[in-house]
């Protein structure tokens, strides 16, 4: 990991705002058939705002605006938990940014989640903050997708994956990581037709094969999501990981 360490600062937030913003979160998710209790919203909601004191000095976000950020950053990880269906599961977030989605993952399901990325000043405040929520199941990685999965093939239940790259080259990445019967899930915006059937081709060269699709719209005209949930049901008709950088300069489809 490069960078000096984060250290996080008292919040400049009164219990009072605190308790607002998370009341708001409690309201959206239960709009949205997310059960979290008081305690796990409050924890999303420190997570955004330790997110939003460290991006004062590092650029983790560009959602700035805390309604926004409550919608595009929180409930558009929370909606994830429900592919979740035990909290003996371990699960990776590839290119986790700011730890969305892994740290609400990690509060609302009880998972154990790997965090990766590329960027080493990222993973250093993602661990500051989840040190500071005291998350023990959850870990920060600083490292390219490609090279862990050198050392972790077949570790993970779950793999999720949002804003990150289009679908074939996610499909890739997440093939070494999930063991058998393992989920890949991908939160995409719109995705165009060729993207879909190139996702569908992708995912037969690797051995996955998509059995769910859900689709819906993020309150306040904030966009729209497609969820697809693909799961690996053989092994890979090539050898994986590729060498850094092949997945994106010559996808699979």
């Amino acid at each position: 990991m490069s960078g000096r360490p984060i250290v996080l600062q008292k919040l400049e937030y009164t219990d009072q705002e605190i308790k607002v913003l998370t009341e708001k979160l409690l309201d959206v998710c239960s709009s949205f058939n997310i059960t979290l209790t008081s305690r796990q919203a409050q924890d999303c909601l420190m997570h955004l705002l330790y997110v939003e004191q460290v991006n004062s000095y590092i650029n983790l976000t560009r959602i700035t605006d805390l309604d926004e950020a409550i919608i595009l950053h929180l409930l558009d990880s929370l909606v994830l938990a429900r592919y979740f269906d035990s909290s003996d599961l371990s699960y990776l977030d590839m290119g986790t940014g700011a730890g969305f989605p892994g740290i609400p993952l990690a509060i609302a399901t009880g998972a154990t989640g790997t965090l990766i990325d590329s960027v080493g000043k990222k993973v250093n405040a993602v661990n500051a903050i989840i040190q500071k929520l005291q998350l023990d199941r959850a870990t920060a990685v600083h490292t390219r997708i490609e090279e862990y999965a050198i050392q972790n093939k077949v570790c993970f239940d779950i793999v999720v994956a949002r804003a990150l790259a289009s679908m074939p080259i996610l499909i890739e990445y997440a093939t070494p990581f999930l063991r058998k019967r393992g989920r890949l899930i991908i939160s995409k915006g719109n995705p165009e037709a060729n993207e879909l059937v190139s996702a569908q081709q992708a995912a037969s060269i690797c051995g996955l094969t998509l059995v769910r699709t859900d689709t819906f719209d993020l309150p306040f005209d904030l966009g729209h999501r497609e969820i697809f949930l693909f799961e690996r049901v053989s092994k890979p008709s090539i050898s994986l990981p590729r060498q850094n950088g092949m997945a994106r300069k010559n996808p699979l489809a």
